[in-house]
């Protein structure tokens, strides 16, 4: 217990001080609270925030922006371990963020939404799960700390990804598997929540695989194109020429995050 928060005091500390100083490369090591943080090479890449939840139950909340994409984790203060949980999300059309907390599963406990000015972080969070929605304040910290993701590799992208609004909501499953010969075949298949459970589905499908992205035109069609983005631990999917209208079932989509799970 005093360890997790001798971690938690010292990530805090990180980014309230970008000139503080630790000689002990193993205290580093220990420091560290997740596969995120790197408090040893201090750079303008990840934005810190503190707050609280309907004005009770105190976070720390941390993340980097890689276009429109947003990476990071979230850390509730006053549990046990205080183990911080993966956070993903987008930048929307209309500038505000949509986070979202995953669990190793693939499985969301909480959507955060908001608009974050320069020093305030004002928004709500939902549960998929409850259907309760809290009043979500934070405050920016003066300084920022370094990530320590590194861009995934090739090899490393294969295997099956998830996501799920929890049981009874939408749901997604992305798979993708090696081939000879510089190629992979690759499947998607998402529901809409209950009862209706539309499908939209992308059948397995051969393609030419170079790099850690494709584009993707769904045979037959105009214009349902969408890109495919691998980053490391999640896949981002995301429609190149606007929703693919008429091709799946109503409200049923591929786009959005889907977190690797095998």
């Amino acid at each position: 217990m005093k360890h997790w928060i001798y971690i938690l005091l010292l990530t805090i500390i990180s980014c309230n001080n970008q000139q503080q100083k630790v000689s002990s490369s193993d205290t580093l090591a220990s420091a560290k609270p997740s596969f995120l943080t790197d408090v040893q090479n201090q750079s303008n890449n990840e934005i810190c925030w503190t707050g609280t939840l309907n004005g009770k139950t105190p976070v720390f909340l941390h993340y980097k922006l890689d276009s429109n994409l947003i990476i990071g984790e979230i850390t509730y203060l006053n549990t046990k371990d205080k183990l911080p949980i993966k956070l993903l999300g987008t930048i929307e059309d209309d500038k505000s963020y949509r986070l979202l907390e995953f669990e190793k599963s693939g499985n969301i406990t909480g959507i955060i939404t908001g608009l974050p000015t320069d020093k305030i972080f004002s928004g709500s969070w939902f549960s998929p799960k409850t259907r309760k929605e809290l009043v979500l304040n934070l405050v920016k910290k003066d300084t920022v700390i370094n990530s320590n993701t590194k861009d995934t590799q090739l090899q490393d992208i294969f295997g099956h990804y998830h996501y799920q609004y929890s049981e009874a909501g939408y749901q997604g499953d992305f798979e993708i598997t090696k081939l000879p010969n510089s190629k992979a075949s690759f499947g998607i298949t998402s529901v809409t929540g209950e009862p209706a459970r539309n499908i939209a589905q992308i059948e397995n499908d051969t393609i030419a695989l170079n790099t850690t992205q494709f584009i993707y035109k769904m045979p037959n069609t105009d214009s349902c194109e969408f890109s495919v983005k691998f980053y490391k631990g999640f896949v981002y999917i995301r429609y190149t020429k606007g929703f693919c209208d008429g091709q799946f079932g109503m409200n049923a989509t591929i786009d959005g995050i889907f977190l690797k799970t095998e």
